[in-house]
């Protein structure tokens, strides 16, 4: 009576009527790859690496790359807006109508605004760009995207204790890059400081980065090399060695900062004293 095969109400089928309950096929995983396990790998060491060297001077000069925009619109930009858009109108209104004067008074409008428009654009690209004057006075452009390029090279295959050093002493750079850019403005400088670290982003830090890169892998903490040093022992002497001095520099640079504070200091002190 119960028997499915008897009961019309019941449906026989010799597989699953529901698909969606089936367990999927096992497919090959595309993660088994050398090739997209190295991909991954790469991505999580330039993660690990934290932001670029550029990304780090922007920020060390207090520019926010989200907002550098809207900080940078002021009065004349909205009136710049305002005056393209009702310029607009008035051409298509003329247009529309057939009527000479109104649309040629657009289109000059228009010309006018949209110029004044393209001269502040610009300007504002120079005020909100990742290097200051006095920056790109010190540091090169090209030499901070080819010290990037070598550390991304680098983060593919390197231990984290070398990555965490490196990513502190990013960091420190981008802290003496500011200090000089700011004992510049105010008329201090320190030439054999600014010389150091110029040096250290165009040559001292890569060349010790390319040299690392030219051992092997699997001979970096096996193969000694000079001095019963291994390659990852002499790379971390070196950045130690850069630390020591860029650290120093920090310091000194930091009590120039303050230079101009104490004159202050002593010339209220002089004026207020009874």
């Amino acid at each position: 009576m119960n028997d499915p095969k008897l009961n019309k109400k019941f449906a026989v089928s010799n597989g699953p009527v529901n698909r969606r309950l089936i367990a999927p096929e096992e497919m090959p995983d595309e993660q088994d790859s050398p090739v997209v396990l190295a991909r991954i790998q790469a991505t999580l060491a330039r993660q690990r690496l934290g932001a670029s060297m550029a990304d780090r001077l922007s920020h060390a000069r207090g520019h926010s790359p989200g907002n550098g925009g809207l900080k940078g619109l002021g009065t004349g930009d909205i009136v710049t807006a305002v005056g393209c858009a009702a310029s607009a109108v008035g051409l298509m209104l003329g247009l529309i109508q057939g009527s000479l004067l109104i649309g040629g008074a657009g289109l000059v409008c228009l010309c006018g605004f949209g110029l004044r428009a393209v001269v502040a654009a610009k300007s504002r690209r120079v005020r909100d760009g990742a290097v200051t004057p006095q920056m790109a006075d010190l540091i090169e452009a090209k030499d901070v995207e080819t010290l990037d390029a070598a550390l991304d090279r680098l983060a593919s295959d390197a231990p984290q204790d070398l990555l965490d050093r490196l990513a502190r002493l990013k960091e420190l750079i981008a802290r003496c890059v500011a200090l000089v850019a700011g004992s510049k403005e105010a008329g201090v400088t320190g030439n054999d400081d600014s010389f150091f670290i110029r040096e250290t982003v165009r040559r001292y830090l890569p060349d010790s980065i390319a040299s690392y890169l030219r051992v092997p892998q699997r001979d970096r903490v096996s193969q000694v090399i000079d001095d019963d040093k291994t390659a990852s022992d002499l790379i971390h002497a070196q950045l130690d060695m850069l630390e020591q001095q860029l650290s120093a520099r920090e310091i000194r640079l930091t009590q120039m900062a303050g230079e101009s504070l104490m004159r202050q200091q002593r010339f209220l002190a002089a004026k207020t004293r009874t």
